[in-house]
């Protein structure tokens, strides 16, 4: 009689990932289950604290080591309030079209954006 790890398959399903990332896509754009609003120039982008931090080590580092409330050091420009709930991020390092790239980025794994625009989204 074999181990119980001999008993063990392991079954792939390809599509999982990308139907994950569409499924918290449109939760995004519908707004349910955000937990974050990140502002930026005025415009707010609700949005998922673990897809950021997933796709981000500025935002890992934000919600992980900054702690609700507190600001990123030097270079950081970023401000969450609102501790594990849902939180607002204040953003003065990057304007809102790359900012809307790099959103959709992070929830479809492709960037999209003008070449005018290509120097903030890679800065950001």
């Amino acid at each position: 009689m074999g181990s119980p790890e001999d008993d063990l398959i392991g079954i792939p399903f390809p599509d999982h990932s990308s139907e994950l990332l569409s499924c918290l896509n449109e939760q995004r754009q519908l707004g349910h289950l955000c937990d974050l609003t990140i502002r930026t120039q005025g415009l707010e982008y609700r949005t998922h604290r673990a897809v950021l931090a997933a796709c981000s080590h500025y935002f890992k580092k934000l919600f992980t080591e900054g702690g609700g409330g507190a600001a990123m050091g030097a270079g950081g420009g970023g401000t969450v309030t609102g501790g594990a709930g849902a939180g607002v991020c204040e953003l003065d390092f990057v304007g809102p079209e790359a900012l809307g790239a790099l959103l959709e980025f992070a929830y479809t794994a492709t960037l999209t954006t003008s070449s005018a625009n290509m120097p903030a989204v890679l800065q950001a």
